[in-house]
């Protein structure tokens, strides 16, 4: 852009030379006097000098011009790079800002997690602690069912021990009313004595109300029920009233274990004697 300022320039200083020439050549060619043609040439030179110090303005006014037009041009450069470097660094600083928000989001995140495994291990340990006391609770409770069961179960056993013993009772005293030859006759009821293994039954009965004997039976059952019309159910004997009879210990009922009522013919326990006893 200077050069071309200044080549206009020139054009314009050659303009005003060849001009005043032109004139100065017409003024030769038609003088009226040499007085003429002297003030003609002064006048000459004067607006040449004129135009030359007007030429000379503008020069300088065109060369500020351009002065300033460079002077904003290299302004306009700082300020475009500076606006680069500010663009830079406002990209640098938002990615540093964007990866602190991620950083601190991964922290808020990593704390939310640990606060919600604190509380996953209290929940826990509240439920460990309501199961401890159920299953304390279970146990007690366990326990106090067992021991209620054991002793239902034992209370069973002992009234399956009496329902046995009353079963023989029963069988012992229909064996009487139909051993007896009157069939069970008198003024009040007969009765049924356990034998004692060492005494007659005239003995056991007359140590009661009940003095007179009517037989001396001896009875005994199997258990479960009859499969087959050849097997055998229980076993009966009659000893009479005056002899003891077999002494064996085994067929008393005093003398028995409570379970012995369960006991038959596989044990050993072949009968449990009985005395028929009425009154005179």
């Amino acid at each position: 852009m200077t050069s071309s300022i200044c080549v206009v320039l020139c054009l314009a200083l050659a303009t005003v030379e060849i001009t005043a020439a032109v004139e100065l050549e017409g003024k030769r060619q038609r003088p009226d006097s040499d007085t003429e043609a002297a003030e003609d040439l002064k006048d000459l030179l004067y607006s040449s000098m004129h135009n030359i110090v007007s030429l000379n303005d503008l020069v300088t006014e065109l060369s500020e011009k351009i002065a300033k037009i460079t002077i904003s041009s290299a302004e306009m450069k700082r300020i475009k790079t500076e606006m680069a470097l500010s663009k830079r660094a406002r990209v640098n600083q938002a990615n540093h800002n964007l990866k602190i928000y991620r950083e601190i989001k991964d922290l808020k995140t990593d704390a939310a997690r640990v606060s919600e495994v604190e509380s996953l291990k209290e929940q826990i340990g509240t439920l460990n602690k309501a199961f401890s006391l159920v299953l304390e609770n279970k146990e007690v409770a366990l326990a106090g069912m067992t021991t209620q069961m054991e002793a239902m179960k034992e209370e069973q056993v002992e009234l399956d021990r009496a329902h046995a013993w009353q079963a023989l009772h029963m069988a012992a005293a229909a064996a009487c009313r139909g051993s007896t030859r009157t069939g069970g006759s008198g003024r009040s009821a007969n009765a049924v004595l356990a034998k004692e293994n060492t005494r007659s039954c005239d003995q056991v009965c007359g140590d009661t109300a009940l003095k007179l004997c009517d037989a001396d039976i001896s009875i005994s059952g199997y258990k479960g029920k009859a499969t087959s019309y050849s097997q055998r159910l229980g076993h009966y004997y009659n000893y009479g009233c005056r002899s003891p009879g077999n002494r064996s210990g085994r067929f008393d009922e005093v003398k028995a274990g409570g379970d012995g009522v369960f006991s038959d013919h596989s044990t050993g326990n072949w009968y449990y004697r009985f005395c028929c006893c009425r009154r005179a």
